[in-house]
């Protein structure tokens, strides 16, 4: 589960929300064995952590439970959770994020060694909200393909 910006404080958006409660939810019908929580920030308090406590209040089990909460962004999102998730001799994973965000975080964990076996896309909560994420993601595929031809 991949995590997003929290408000100040610490408090999860209803964007966190909405992807914690599709993670509890592929949990409990038995599609992923293992929540990993992915995401840093700017604060001392990770988005990982955030997700962690949501889901613990929710009554999963903390032995399910792994966080990743160093990430601070996609790229090291997929890159921190292969490694942990190879350590722990796994490697299938179901993406969770936010539809719009799926196809490019799909492509970083694959490339990062992980088996994408499916996502789960929370919805925007508006088609403001959406047209944003389009936006964004847009520009972050523009910025990877930059960076690309820097590197070569």
């Amino acid at each position: 589960m991949l995590g997003c910006r929290l408000f100040p404080g610490g408090r999860a958006s209803e964007r966190l929300r909405r992807r914690v409660a599709v993670g509890i939810a592929l949990y409990r019908e038995g599609a992923a064995p293992l929540i990993v929580m992915s995401g840093g920030g700017a604060g001392p308090i990770s988005e990982a952590a955030v997700m962690r406590d949501l889901a613990r209040n929710a009554g999963i089990p903390e032995t399910v439970l792994m966080l990743e909460p160093e990430s601070g962004n996609t790229f090291e999102n997929a890159a921190n959770t292969a490694r942990l998730l190879h350590e722990a001799g796994k490697r299938r994973v179901v993406l969770v994020s936010d539809r719009v965000h799926l196809p490019r975080a799909t492509r970083m964990f694959r490339q990062a060694g992980l088996d994408v076996v499916g996502v789960a896309g929370v919805p925007a909560s508006s088609m403001r909200r959406a047209f944003t994420g389009v936006l964004y993601e847009t520009a972050s595929v523009m910025r990877g393909l930059f960076r690309r031809r820097r590197q070569s």
